[in-house]
């Protein structure tokens, strides 16, 4: 496979052909596999919250951002779902980290789940273009293989959902095996399905049904106990594109712009440059799909 050709030809919005596919992610799995779960990095970078299958704002962002040879990125999950184009987003994401491994880190939302891919979309986009299921299998075998976070500097922490009660430090999260289904509780599950809240102090059941809730004190427990500044996360829809909770010890960022077409929000990415000062990128859709 001619890694340069792909990223052409899906940057152009063609379909791949399935064999092709196949191979793509099969790489991309090989690559990721060889990842820790927990990515160390340099600043500067670029965060990315949420894109659920919209494409032509996935490619806008870039635009607006910075094309990864020239831009650093740390993706937070949920590639995929809701959305028309899910198969391109995560695709040309992969070929990217194919020919940028070091440039580019992705890791795993609640969406790159099998279950939640059964009901809110992907599924169904595969079997319409492809006329089979066999290609989620792949999707689902490079989904397993995501790693779960990224500290920044060793001072900015990202992760798709949130903390988890059953983790105090980093070495925690290194422990987990990530190469499964996401399970429906414990501290994986956590991870990619927790939410901040200001109306607790340390943890709660969360209304979701899977993840749970963490409040300022249990934030700033585990910042203190692992010499980091920020938690950084994505998993809820921001209508601004971005918030802080918790006297800006949390961030949450949104970059789904004009969610399912109906929401009308703006969408974000978090800058830090090489002496970690934040800053942000504001967007708005430019696509219905």
């Amino acid at each position: 496979m001619n890694i340069d050709k792909t990223i052409e030809f899906l940057k152009n919005k063609n379909k791949l052909p399935i064999d092709d596919l196949k191979t793509l992610l099969k790489k991309g799995t090989e690559v990721l596999k060889q990842e820790i779960n927990v990515i160390q990095i340099n600043a500067p970078v670029a965060i990315v919250g949420d894109l659920h299958g919209k494409f032509d704002d996935l490619l806008n962002m870039f635009l607006l951002n910075g094309e990864v040879e020239n831009q650093k990125y740390v993706f937070m999950g949920d590639y995929v779902n809701r959305g028309l184009n899910s198969i391109l987003c995560f695709a040309y994401l992969i070929a990217l980290k194919i020919k940028y491994p070091e440039r580019i880190t992705l890791l795993r939302g609640n969406h790159e789940s099998r279950k939640i891919c059964e009901v809110y979309g992907l599924v169904r986009e595969i079997e319409k273009k492809y006329s089979s299921i066999e290609p989620f299998e792949w999707f689902v075998e490079t989904f397993q293989a995501l790693p779960l976070a990224a500290i920044v500097n060793g001072s900015v922490i990202c992760i798709h959902g949130g903390l988890s009660s059953s983790i105090n430090t980093i070495n925690d999260i290194e422990t987990i095996n990530r190469f499964q289904e996401i399970p429906s509780s414990g501290s994986f599950c956590d991870l990619v399905w927790s939410d901040p809240t200001e109306e607790i102090e340390d943890y709660k059941e969360s209304p979701r049904g899977a993840g749970i809730l963490f409040g300022k004190k249990a934030l700033e427990s585990f910042l203190d106990k692992n010499n980091l500044t920020l938690l950084v996360r994505a998993h809820q829809l921001i209508q601004s594109g971005y918030k802080y909770d918790f006297g800006e010890k949390c961030l949450t960022v949104w970059s789904v712009p004009n969610y399912c077409n109906t929401c009308s929000n703006s969408a974000s990415v978090f800058h830090l440059d090489e002496n970690l000062t934040r800053s942000f990128k504001h967007f708005e859709t430019i696509s219905d799909f």
